[in-house]
């Protein structure tokens, strides 16, 4: 009996101190919770998705100066002049429609030979720089005022606009008259260009001047009414 008491002491001296040293019990912080898997075909969908749409691109409403207005069709003015004429090329302004804003003016080339369509600003490139071939237009008001452009190329001032806007900064209105280049093409012997020239002319004649060095033609020019432009687009209705 003393032996079994001596035993059941040291028991339970020995459980006390293991409780001692492990301290008293605490309730756990968190509990793990065991989640079933996900599902193979959402695991492969959250890796193959498509990304989201982009967001819309910002609307661009030209400004006045850029081009014609969309809400007007424009008045013509009675124009078929030959501007330039040689044995075998002549160039002549046709088709002039006058806007409340400014106008449009095309130019026919006619020659007596086909053109090489790289001279034209089509094709691959010649050998030649393209600056010294192409065609090069100016527009001469009768206040002094004056502007240029090439068949392809706005003039600095459209360049140095947007590029503003494209930096966040407030762009400049270029100084009138600004030509810039709407299009055109040919082939052979035919060809026919575009071109909007902002704001309308003053009273007084309007002098087209151009130059086609891969022709040796460095300096033409003819003289159109500005009268007859302005009054024409004074008279644009709107449509809506």
């Amino acid at each position: 009996m003393h032996r079994a008491g001596s035993l059941s002491w040291r028991m339970f001296v020995l459980w006390q101190g293991i409780k001692t040293a492990l301290g008293p019990a605490r309730r756990p912080i968190a509990v793990l919770r065991a989640y079933p898997a996900e599902p193979v075909w959402r695991r492969v969908w959250h890796r193959f998705k498509p990304p989201p749409p982009p967001p819309p691109p910002r609307q661009f409403t030209p400004p006045p100066w850029f081009t014609d207005p969309d809400d007007e069709l424009g008045v013509s003015v009675p124009v078929r002049q030959v501007l330039f004429s040689a044995p075998e090329v002549s160039l002549a302004m046709i088709d002039c429609v006058a806007y409340s804003t400014g106008f449009r003016f095309s130019l026919a080339m006619r020659s007596k030979h086909d053109v090489n369509a790289g001279l034209m600003g089509f094709g691959p490139p010649s050998s030649r720089p393209f600056d010294e071939e192409q065609f090069r237009f100016g527009v001469r008001f009768s206040d002094g005022r004056e502007g240029s452009s090439s068949l392809h190329r706005p003039p600095g001032g459209v360049m140095a606009y947007f590029q503003a806007i494209q930096e966040g900064r407030e762009p400049e209105v270029p100084a009138g008259p600004v030509v810039s280049p709407r299009g055109g093409g040919g082939g052979g012997k035919r060809w026919e260009f575009t071109w909007w020239v902002w704001p309308l002319p003053p009273d007084g004649p309007v002098t087209i001047t151009f130059e086609w060095p891969a022709r040796n033609i460095t300096a033409a020019s003819g003289e159109v009414d500005g009268a007859a432009i302005r009054q024409a687009g004074e008279t644009s209705t709107k449509l809506w």
